[in-house]
């Protein structure tokens, strides 16, 4: 065998196994995990959450044609409790969800709406399918285009809509709100194609709105995440612009304009506050900030930025059948905001390429040494992506943990190891797809020995489909 056909032949199997490894699961699961290598620690006590789009029933065209973003909303819940594992995996009932499952039809059509979507009588497909945060006691599913909805933390049943303001402004909530890690406030955004162009709500420990605003954006744009620092507020107005005259399918409104550039918008935390903007050097798009925190008159934060979007546009359309887009990555940058100057500074951190950015939760807002990531060599994080990282934000050497030719880690959760133990004394959970064995994994990593073997590899019976966002709550199981 040539070396060329001996390489055709290894990127069409991590080819096939991408695509097995987005593969809907329409079955509903709940089972003791029986089959566990290592050792799960006694400390992890508490339930990881995850969420993702799946199909409760298999379209007919064809799971790998479908966009990244379409499919319903699949919860699982990992329960850990004194060294057992329990996992749990239910769809959101939302109204969607009901309408097709009377129908008996599949969800296809977000990124696809409202063409595709042949009932006028059908609810607007938003599942809440990208993210399932624990907050204020309460368990919600999350999607960037409708209001979150309730789960039970124990049996993920669905409950009720929750809407954090009354009325919301008109303005439903974003998937990644930001829980500062001190005060536990947690701030969330929203964003529409109409003025006001976006929302800004900050939810109390307790579940009280304190603040519901709409934020004063030049024009509209896709807006997936923000960031907070200990008394600002970070928005990302990237050129990717919303517009619901460019074609009659959602995935036709937005469009790269890389010459509105990459500008960020900081604002006081108190109400009432404007929006201060500051110009990048380069233009790019932002799914996920890392962490952002106040050092020496200056906002520093971390980012998984795009350089091309009109490329990662391209590739979220193509991305769960393994075909690559060049130049569609993202890169671990650090930007600085200068506070006094009204000045940007930015600094690419990494070559590889880098997403689901996510830290120890206690240093949200404020200064972090740790960061964890998936990485990979070339193209969007994708086939060939084994690898999670660990990087030092001081200089120090970043640590990798490679779990194998055909093995995909999702986003990395850390989870200290006491409420108050230092910032890397704890473990990393990731859920790693096999596509040697076709079954998934949960991995506990020590984050100290973050290269060294697992503690525990708990193997599950069946696929659970990669999804996007989840997060862990302590003492919940």
């Amino acid at each position: 065998m040539t070396t060329a056909s001996r390489i055709e032949r290894e990127i069409a199997a991590e080819e096939l196994a991408w695509r097995e490894a987005w593969k809907p699961a329409p079955d509903e699961r709940s089972y003791a995990v029986a089959k566990v290598e290592g050792e799960i620690p006694r400390e992890l006590h508490g339930t990881l959450y995850r969420n993702g789009p799946s199909q409760a029933v298999l379209p007919t065209a064809g799971y790998a044609a479908l966009h990244l973003f379409d499919g319903d909303a699949l919860v699982h819940a990992f329960r850990f409790d004194d060294g057992s594992l329990h996992y749990t995996g239910r769809y959101v009932r939302d109204a969607g969800f009901v309408h097709r499952a009377a129908r008996g039809a599949a969800s296809t059509g977000f990124c696809n709406f409202p063409a595709a979507e042949p009932d006028p009588d059908a609810p607007l497909p938003y599942p809440p399918n990208t993210n399932v945060v624990w907050h204020a006691g309460r368990l919600m599913a999350m999607v960037e285009a409708a209001y979150p909805i309730a789960l039970d933390p124990r049996t993920l049943a669905t409950g009720e809509t929750i809407r954090f303001a009354d009325p919301m402004l008109g303005i439903s909530t974003s998937a990644h709100p930001k829980v500062d890690g001190r005060t536990g406030q947690m701030w969330v955004h929203g964003y529409q194609p109409i003025e006001p162009y976006a929302a800004l709500y900050c939810v109390e420990p307790d579940g009280r709105c304190s603040l519901a605003e709409p934020l004063d954006l030049p024009y509209p744009v896709m807006m997936h995440d923000l960031a907070i620092t200990e008394h600002h507020v970070v928005v990302l107005l990237a050129p990717v612009t919303f517009d619901l005259s460019r074609g009659a399918c959602l995935r036709d409104w937005f469009r790269w304009e890389p010459e509105k550039g990459l500008r960020f918008g900081v604002r006081r935390r108190e109400p009432g506050a404007a929006l201060q903007w500051f110009d990048a050097p380069s233009p790019g798009f932002v799914f996920h900030p890392g962490n952002a925190f106040e050092h020496d008159g200056k906002i520093v934060m971390d980012a998984c930025t795009y350089p091309d979007g009109g490329a990662l546009l391209e590739q979220l359309a193509v991305y769960r059948s393994g075909q690559r887009i060049p130049g569609a990555g993202a890169h671990p940058f650090l930007y600085e905001l200068d506070l006094a100057r009204g000045t940007c500074s930015e600094r690419q951190l990494d070559d590889r390429v880098a997403e689901f950015p996510r830290l120890d939760d206690r240093r949200v807002g404020h200064r972090n040494r740790f960061g964890y990531a998936v990485i990979g060599s070339d193209g969007l994080v994708g086939p060939g992506t084994s690898t999670l990282v660990k990087y030092d934000r001081t200089g120090g050497p970043n640590a990798l943990h490679d779990f194998g030719a055909l093995c995909y880690p999702g986003e990395p959760v850390f989870v200290p190891r006491a409420p108050d133990a230092e910032e890397d004394d704890g473990f990393v959970l990731t859920v790693v797809y096999d596509g040697g064995s076709g079954r998934s994994r949960l991995v506990v990593l020590d984050a100290r020995r973050f290269d060294g073997p697992p503690l525990a590899t708990a193997h599950l019976e069946h696929r659970v489909p990669l999804g996007f966002h989840g997060n862990f709550a302590p003492g919940v199981v």
